[in-house]
C-alpha cells in the first residue's frame, strides 16, 4: 500500500466572509455540496466522513462525524474524528481507503454564525480548569514564542514585517479572499499597525472570519474517471506535543515543532524542500511564516525571514507561499482552516487557481497549526505520477 494511490478530487469553498448570516452546520454542508459536484460525485457515494457536528441535532454527550449519516441519508463504514480537519483528517482518510475500510470520504467544515461580541474564540480554551474560565488569545502563546526569538535574533523584526506585507498583499488581488482590494501593504504599514501583543500588530496576525471548506478523498484509481486531474497523497507527517492553549508555550520546546514531521513526509515522498513549487503554510501570524521555513528545513534557525526575502514567497517569486493569501488575507474559518490549505494546494497542483496560478505548480506543502499550539502537521501533494 502507497499513499499516492489515495487522490483528492473534489474542492468545496463557501464564500469566505468577516460574519456570515449562516450558522455553522449550513457552511459545512454547503461546502461538501461544492466539493462533491467538484468531484463528479454525488452523497450517495460517500462511506466515509471526517466532519465534526457543529450543529443542533446531533448526539449531546460526544457530537461528531457519525452524525453526518442521517444528514446525508446513507450509511457509513468509516468516521474520523481524531481531528477531522486539514491534514490529520486527510491522513486518516488514507488510511481507511488504503486498508479497505471506506472508498470515498468527505473532509467538511468551517464556521459561521460565531464571531462577533467581543468573546474570545471557544478553541482558544480547552476544557482545562485554570483556562477555562478565562480563555486566553491564540496570539498572546505565540507572543512567547515570537519574543524569545527576537531576543535571541533581533534582525527578524523587519523580515516579519515583509512576509506579512507580501502575504496580505497576495490576497489584496484574490476576489475570493476576505481582505480583497485591503492593500498594498509595505512593511512599514504593518510595523506601525496598532498593537495587539508584543511584538506583534494588528496585521502581523491573521484573521478571525466566517465560511466552509471541504474535500472529497478516494483511491487513484477511481479518481482518474472523475473530471480533473488527480491530486496524490506524497507524503505526510505529525507532531504532537501537548493540548494546544493550555500551558504556555516554551521557545526551547516549540521553536523546531515540524521538523520531525517533514523528515517523515519528505521521506515517504522521496523529496527535499527544494522540490516544493508553492507553499501553503499555516500562517497564523509573520514570524511563523518564517519558523517553518526554518523548521521544515529550508534554512537554519535565525534565516527564516532572510530565506523569505532573498527567495521570495510572492506569486512572482521562487517559492510562492500562501497563494490565496492565507489566514493573514485570504480567511480563518476555526475548525475549517485546516483544510483551506489542502484546497489551495489542490487548486495549485491540479492547474485551476484562476489568476492566481502559479506556473508549474507540481509539488505543494500543506501545513496545520504551529509552535503556539504545541503541534504541527504537514502534507505533501503531487500530481499523480
Amino acid at each position: 500500500m502507497r499513499l499516492d494511490e489515495v487522490a483528492i478530487v473534489g474542492v468545496g469553498l463557501t464564500p469566505q466572509v468577516k460574519r456570515s448570516e449562516k450558522n455553522s452546520l449550513q457552511v459545512a454542508l454547503d461546502a461538501a455540496r461544492l466539493a462533491l459536484a467538484d468531484a463528479g460525485l454525488r452523497h450517495t457515494d460517500v462511506d466515509g466522513i471526517a466532519a465534526r457536528w457543529p450543529g443542533p441535532g446531533g448526539t449531546e454527550l460526544a457530537p461528531g462525524s457519525a452524525d453526518w449519516s442521517t444528514l446525508l441519508g446513507v450509511p457509513l463504514g468509516w468516521i474520523g474524528d481524531s481531528y477531522p480537519q486539514g491534514v490529520p483528517a486527510l491522513v486518516d482518510a488514507a488510511g481507511a481507503i488504503l486498508t479497505g475500510q471506506a472508498t470515498t470520504v468527505l473532509i467538511t467544515g468551517g464556521q459561521a454564525g460565531v464571531l462577533g461580541g467581543g468573546t474570545v474564540a471557544a478553541y482558544t480554551r480547552p476544557g482545562n480548569e485554570f483556562v477555562e474560565p478565562f480563555g486566553a488569545f491564540t496570539a498572546t502563546h505565540f507572543a512567547l514564542v515570537a519574543q524569545r526569538h527576537l531576543a535571541r535574533f533581533p534582525h527578524a523584526r523587519r523580515g516579519m514585517a515583509e512576509i506579512a506585507a507580501t502575504i496580505r498583499n497576495t490576497g489584496s488581488v484574490n476576489p475570493a479572499a476576505v481582505m480583497h482590494g485591503r492593500g498594498p501593504y509595505t512593511a512599514d504599514d504593518v510595523l506601525t499597525a496598532p498593537p495587539v501583543v508584543d511584538p506583534f500588530t494588528l496585521l502581523d496576525l491573521c484573521l478571525a472570519s466566517e465560511g466552509g471548506a471541504a474535500v472529497v478523498v478516494t483511491t487513484l484509481e477511481r479518481a482518474r474517471d472523475l473530471p480533473h486531474p488527480p491530486v496524490v497523497l506524497l507524503g505526510a507527517g505529525m507532531e504532537w506535543l501537548r493540548q494546544q492553549y493550555v500551558d504556555p508555550a516554551r521557545y526551547e520546546q516549540v521553536w523546531s515543532i515540524g521538523s520531525a514531521a517533514a523528515r517523515k513526509a519528505f521521506g515517504q515522498a522521496g523529496l527535499g524542500p527544494s522540490d516544493v513549487d508553492v507553499a501553503q503554510l499555516y500562517d497564523v501570524n509573520s514570524l511563523e511564516v518564517a519558523r517553518q521555513f526554518e523548521a521544515l528545513g529550508f534554512c537554519g534557525e535565525g534565516e527564516g525571514t532572510d530565506f523569505a526575502l532573498a527567495t521570495g514567497i510572492g506569486a512572482d517569486g521562487k517559492l510562492p507561499t500562501c497563494t490565496d493569501g492565507g489566514l493573514l488575507s485570504f480567511s480563518h474559518i476555526g475548525w475549517g482552516a485546516p483544510t483551506l490549505k489542502l484546497a489551495e494546494a489542490v487548486h495549485q497542483v491540479r492547474g485551476t487557481a484562476g489568476d492566481r496560478q502559479i506556473a508549474r505548480a507540481e509539488i505543494a506543502l500543506a501545513a496545520g497549526a504551529g509552535s503556539g499550539a504545541q503541534y504541527y502537521n504537514l502534507a505533501l501533494l503531487g500530481r499523480a505520477r
